[in-house]
């Protein structure tokens, strides 16, 4: 349930990890500026699709920066933030299972993927505990009427089971965030599927190593050219998938806005679209990219 009434246009922002100065650039470009009320502010809200935080350390990113605005956004009515597997992974990386082991295990290879957000904000400080609880409030999705957005998979399936974890606005009630890293427990698995994509074993034998260095035996699932897609009355936007090239549609209800704006000079990429009327918003066609810089 919208507890913030909705505008005319929304802007859905793909994953920014620590890139300030992309999404300064990018507001700049759609001419959202909050201090201008003429601007796109007037009209039109921004909706973060998750994964604010974590990059390679050596980066030019800025996490508290970043943070700083999207929050100050959200808390504002300028804007709506989901939660992204990023900040589910922090928020295990801080939460202490019964049997006192970390939910999210303080390996190597993921404190390499998570170093940079931890020294900006000082593990353990105030200012830690602060971001993580923020993380914490966060919506897993969030549907807008005619248009949904969820970071990485709208499976109806699984959003049903999910109903009885969640708080009205989407969020995951307090008491099951240790069930959310608990393996043997339902909630784990359906935090996998709408947070990071389905998966599916690899042929005995096959492996690869993703960008983090791990070696895997399960790949990503394109979902939305699957059997799920076919569930989707409405169009849904996703995040999370780090695609290339220019941006389209990846089908007739499914639009990503992850272009890999980590990486280099890769654009931050947005999507936008008018609400009203509503057969608008139904066709893909009508939504439009935007970013600073041709993608490669």
């Amino acid at each position: 349930m919208l507890k913030t009434p909705l505008k005319k246009h929304l802007y859905f922002i793909g994953d920014i990890h620590a890139r300030h100065h992309k999404l300064v650039a990018l507001l700049a470009h759609i001419d959202f500026d909050i201090n201008v009320a003429s601007s796109a502010l007037k009209s039109g809200q921004l909706v973060f699709m998750g994964d604010l935080i974590d990059s390679v350390p050596s980066c030019d990113g800025d996490h508290l920066a970043l943070l700083e605005q999207v929050e100050s956004l959200v808390k504002h009515e300028h804007a709506f933030c989901l939660l992204g597997n990023h900040e589910f992974n922090a928020i295990g990386w801080m939460t202490k299972k019964t049997d006192g082991n970390w939910a999210r295990a303080h390996n190597k290879n993921n404190k390499i993927q998570h170093q940079a957000f931890l020294e900006a904000v000082i593990e353990g400080s105030k200012e830690h505990e602060r971001w993580i609880a923020w993380f914490k409030s966060l919506p897993l999705f969030i549907d807008f009427g005619e248009v949904r957005a969820i970071h990485a998979c709208w499976d109806e399936k699984a959003l049903a089971r999910l109903k009885p974890y969640l708080n009205s606005d989407n969020s995951l009630k307090e008491a099951h965030w240790q069930d959310a890293f608990d393996e043997s427990h339902e909630l784990f698995t359906l935090c996998e599927i709408l947070l990071k994509g389905p998966e599916r074993e690899l042929p005995t034998g096959d492996s690869f190593v993703d960008k983090t260095g791990k070696v895997r035996t399960r790949e990503r699932i394109k979902w939305w050219g699957d059997a799920l897609s076919e569930e989707i009355i409405k169009p849904v936007v996703i995040g999370h998938y780090t695609l290339s090239g220019l941006p389209e549609a990846l089908s007739e209800k499914v639009l990503c806005v992850d272009y890999n704006a980590a990486k280099g000079d890769n654009p931050l990429v947005c999507c936008s679209v008018e609400l009203a009327p509503a057969d608008k918003v139904a066709s893909v066609s009508n939504y439009i990219f935007h970013y600073v810089n041709k993608p490669k």
